[in-house]
């Protein structure tokens, strides 16, 4: 069988446990779904709105991971029938079914089926859709206003509409939209890109005849004069003047507005600058240069492989050899911009010039260098930190390091000297002779640290607030875990203890409690009265959201706040986003999907885990037989989405840890 036959057959059938199939099943919340409901309500309370949540609220958290709506009392507005249910606009949503996207409204009635490519949200009563590659428009009842005969349509009023001949679409692979920025996935990064401008043809009305016929492309040419602006023709630019006539005819492959009294422009390929008349104040003769900034009189620029900062009159202030060049700005106190030199790369590292070209800082750092409002100057090197004087001179002592003097830090700082550890203020002299074997910071007036062995607490002037005499401190500023002879007790900030060492782990969470490990078995406690939570269970346990993990005997069960199974699988690792509906499962190396019912409904048959993240619109990227293939919520193939050597959209986040303690 071929790499892709599999997603051409009948896929694997859901196997729910009781044999229903994803229709049969209720379509109330789980009870993962009602508490993630309730989060997320709670969350749209705090964000300081002021308004009330109205609109049913999209859910893929009901039994058999189907999509559907709720409404803020937990009512179902939207069955669970769908792949994807995005959010509500003029009392629709639109929805996705086995790759093909349709609208509901806020009854759950399918104004318009599944059946486009893709589709926005609703404006005005109408709502873009795409046949074909083309788009169209269509209104609040699902009828066809506007057939799909353009590139881009939107409404702008009631009886307004934006067209073009140019396609706007945006998104990920699978996951399409009309914003008309891409988004692109790697392993361990992303990219964001967009066009250099979106292109109109002009304004319909519902007719379809012209009242904006497109005017050409323009842009700002100088904003305190709008007289005068940048004007496509022919796909070059030009300068029109608000009589009609022409300042500059368009003869500029690229043209930009002015900065600092220049504009940068490019002419057969090359860079040069005009002034404010339109006139070169420096010929195109440049293969790269940068803008021009307010004040700073120069820039950076590359000519025939030699990189180097120029005059506004183009003239040469220094050269160099180095791999690249670009002005250095700090941005102090938030929204003002300060140049202090110029990053520059060489054999693939990063130094610092001054404004003149002067060397500050050889090329010796991994990445450009920072500049702090105290006009200190940070440089990373093999993943350490390094500080400098604004004329380059190390503040560490030789063989010495700081360890806590980023920008914005306050002092005292930590400085390591081999093995030792000692607070330093501002100019580096020792707050205290006391050295330490490890210094850890916590909050801005206190440190836990480490002599002889032992953990103690310590001020800002280096003395005691708790003696040096555990095995263990916690990073909470108070109260926090310590430890004598192996176990583990709570302890308030005066030293004492609020729960005498006896426990094995403990983690202190948010709510008053904590995570405690005792004889290979983990309950939750409370710090003030010492009754249980909930009762040790073997293995240990985290929080993961709104819920909890169990982990024990090399199996993973999620349970509710109060300790009550809501999902296990038999698994030995399970996904943490209760809120997708769908969780990947691991079982004897291969992965599967449950729903938050606890329902087994793709049995493991992948080769890495399958994520069914908002952002995928209702797919999921799985992997069998070497290639990565879309599938919706049934385990079905998409089609018309090809399979892929590479996870078009991987997880970013690390691996998740089940863990008492770091």
């Amino acid at each position: 069988m071929g790499a892709c036959s599999w997603f051409r057959v009948a896929l694997f059938v859901l196997a729910f446990t009781n044999g229903a199939t994803a229709q049969d099943m209720p379509s109330e919340l789980t009870p993962v779904g009602k508490a993630v409901l309730q989060a997320e309500i709670a969350a749209k309370d705090r964000s300081g709105s002021g308004k009330p949540v109205d609109s049913p609220l999209a859910v893929c958290t009901f039994p058999g991971g189907l999509c559907g709506a709720v409404r803020p009392d937990g009512s179902v507005a939207v069955p669970p029938r769908y792949d994807w249910v995005g959010d509500f606009s003029d009392k629709r949503a639109a929805v996705r079914s086995g790759g093909l996207y349709g609208f509901v409204d806020d009854e759950g009635h399918e104004v318009a089926a599944p059946q486009y490519g893709l589709v926005d949200d609703y404006k005005f009563g109408f709502a873009q859709v795409e046949v074909g590659g083309k788009s169209g428009l269509i209104d609040r009842d699902g009828k066809m206003i506007f057939a799909p005969t353009y590139g881009f349509i939107e409404a702008i009023g009631p009886d307004r509409f934006r067209v073009s001949d140019f396609p706007r679409r945006g998104g990920t692979i699978g996951a399409e939209d009309f914003s008309g920025i891409r988004t692109t996935y790697t392993s361990n990064s992303v990219s964001v890109s967009a066009p250099f401008e979106f292109k109109t043809n002009g304004v319909i009305d519902l007719s379809g005849q012209w009242i904006e016929p497109a005017a050409p492309p323009s842009r700002e040419f100088d904003k305190t004069s709008p007289s005068v602006r940048w004007v496509e023709r022919g796909g070059l630019w030009g300068l029109l003047q608000a009589d009609g006539s022409w300042l500059v005819e368009p003869k500029f492959q690229r043209a930009e507005a002015l900065s600092d009294g220049l504009a940068r422009v490019t002419l057969s390929g090359k860079v040069g600058f005009i002034d404010g008349t339109g006139k070169f104040a420096i010929e195109p003769v440049f293969d790269t240069a940068w803008p021009f900034r307010l004040g700073v009189g120069r820039t950076s620029a590359e000519r025939d492989g030699s990189f180097g900062v120029i005059d506004k009159s183009g003239s040469w202030i220094f050269q160099t050899s180095h791999q690249q060049i670009y002005l250095a700005i700090a941005r102090n106190g938030g929204s003002s911009e300060v140049p202090y030199g110029w990053h520059f790369k060489q054999a693939d590292h990063w130094g610092l010039l001054d404004l003149d070209g002067r060397t500050v800082l050889d090329a010796a750092f991994d990445q450009p260098v920072q500049h702090c409002e105290d006009k200190r100057l940070i440089a990373y090197k093999n993943k350490q930190w390094l500080y400098f004087t604004e004329g380059g001179n190390p503040l560490q002592p030789p063989g010495s390091r700081l360890i806590d003097a980023t920008c914005g830090a306050a002092p005292p700082y930590t400085l390591q000297t081999g093995d030792t550890f000692q607070l330093v203020d501002a100019r580096l002299q020792p707050i205290a002779p006391m050295q330490f074997e490890a210094v850890v910071r916590i909050g801005r007036d206190a440190r836990n640290a480490k002599v002889d062995g032992k953990w103690g607490r310590i001020r800002s002037d280096g003395s005691w607030l708790v003696e040096p005499r555990f095995d263990y401190l916690s990073t909470n500023p108070d109260p926090f875990v310590a430890s004598i002879d192996g176990k583990r007790g709570v302890m308030k900030s005066d030293g004492t203890w609020l729960i005498d060492p006896k426990f094995d782990a403990v983690r202190i969470r948010q709510d008053g409690t904590a995570f405690v490990t005792t004889a290979g078995a983990t309950g939750i406690l409370r710090l003030n009265d010492q009754s249980w939570v909930m009762q040790p269970r073997p293995g240990v346990m985290c929080d993961i959201g709104i819920a909890l993990m169990s982990q024990a005997g090399g199996k993973r069960v999620i349970l509710s706040p109060a300790g009550e199974v809501w999902i296990d699988a038999d698994a030995e690792r399970v996904g943490i986003n209760l809120d997708f509906g769908l969780l990947t499962f691991l079982r004897n190396g291969k992965w599967g999907l449950v729903d938050t019912a606890g329902h087994v409904l793709v049995e493991p048959q992948y080769d890495e885990p399958v994520y069914f993240a908002p952002r995928d619109r209702g797919i999921a990227w799985a992997k069998r037989d070497g290639k990565w293939c879309p599938i919706d919520r049934r385990n079905h193939a998409i089609p018309g989405i090809a399979c892929s050597d590479a996870n078009p959209a991987p997880s970013l986040a690390p691996r998740f840890e089940c863990k008492i303690e770091p």
